[in-house]
């Protein structure tokens, strides 16, 4: 797509890497230079986990990272040659406090969600966009554990209720008002929770197998929101029309109520959910949930699903 091609110019210091038997570069300022692998480094690793989680290896001859100055944006997934802020650029002392792995694994994975595989339409940009950024929740529970990843997955959840307090949409949407309105919380951050909130339904082993089908189905070609679900049903046997069309094709997000009474004198728990959201432009949504209940310190497990109201 050619919205994926880049051409960048300028006085460069570039510190080879490599992956296998592919070419991993870094161009940086060359005050910079000898930071270079402390930023950068992690890359091959990456390559290598996202390789292996995705069923997929990285599907491009070479990769390089590229730090220029005055960028509109973050950074751009330009096939084989991301493009990143120049802020990217520090020394050692300021990688104690702050690594730049979040936005290094969200580019690299557009590599496969977006470059390999590409959205058909900007209406149906979360998916490159809210898998690119739930590979930064994929990347930190493997390198750096469960607390790190929920960390990351709980501040994506904040910024989306932020943004719905003004605006409520939905994610795949094909009335907008530009292309850049598409690029927002929903895309991306309510976009990575939904995707993990899937990846809880179905459980790993058919997430990652579903992940696997769908690139492999349709590499080099340009895909829609149907595509996706279509492959989690091949894997799955499930008709997840109901999951889809609650979370990608209607605004808004339920708003949950939530009492609970126990009464000691017979061992009885009432547990009492409501769905408080307006219904007039929110679905009722069907929650299929787990209920913990801890005995004599021993847990039990009861599975329900939420499809009405109250």
């Amino acid at each position: 797509s050619p919205y994926l091609a880049m051409m960048a110019i300028g006085k460069f210091a570039v510190v080879k890497d490599h992956w296998q038997d592919i070419e991993v570069n870094y161009y940086v300022e060359p005050e910079y230079a000898r930071y270079a692998k402390d930023i950068f480094g992690n890359t091959p690793e990456m390559l290598d986990f996202f390789s292996n989680k995705l069923g997929f290896k990285y599907p491009w001859d070479k990769y390089s990272q590229v730090a220029v100055r005055d960028y509109v944006s973050g950074a751009m997934e330009n096939t084989t040659a991301t493009i990143l802020l120049e802020e990217v650029q520090v020394d050692n002392r300021e990688l104690l406090d702050h690594n730049w792995d979040g936005i290094i694994a969200h580019e690299l994975f557009h590599h496969w969600f977006g470059d390999l595989v590409t959205c058909e339409s900007w209406a149906n940009l979360p998916l490159n966009e809210a898998f690119a950024t739930y590979s930064e929740y994929l990347w930190a529970e493997y390198k750096y554990g469960a607390d790190e990843a929920d960390y990351i997955l709980q501040n994506e959840l904040k910024n989306y209720l932020y943004e719905a307090r003004r605006k409520q949409v939905p994610l795949i949407r094909y009335h907008y008002r530009s292309k850049g309105s598409m690029f927002d919380g929903h895309t991306y951050a309510k976009g990575s929770t939904i995707l993990h909130m899937l990846r809880k339904y179905v459980g790993d082993d058919a997430f990652f197998e579903s992940l696997k089908l769908y690139l492999h189905t349709h590499k080099f070609t340009d895909v829609e929101i149907h595509d996706l679900r279509i492959t989690f049903e091949q894997v799955t046997g499930e008709d997840l029309n109901w999951f889809f069309n609650q979370w990608f094709f209607s605004p808004g997000h339920p708003v949950i109520r939530v009492e609970h009474q126990f009464a000691a004198s017979n061992g009885t728990l009432i547990l009492k959910i409501w769905q408080n959201q307006d219904s007039a432009n929110t679905p009722i949504y069907r929650l299929p949930l787990a209920v913990d209940i801890w005995v004599d310190g021993k847990k039990q497990r009861h599975e329900i699903e939420i499809t009405k109201a109250y």
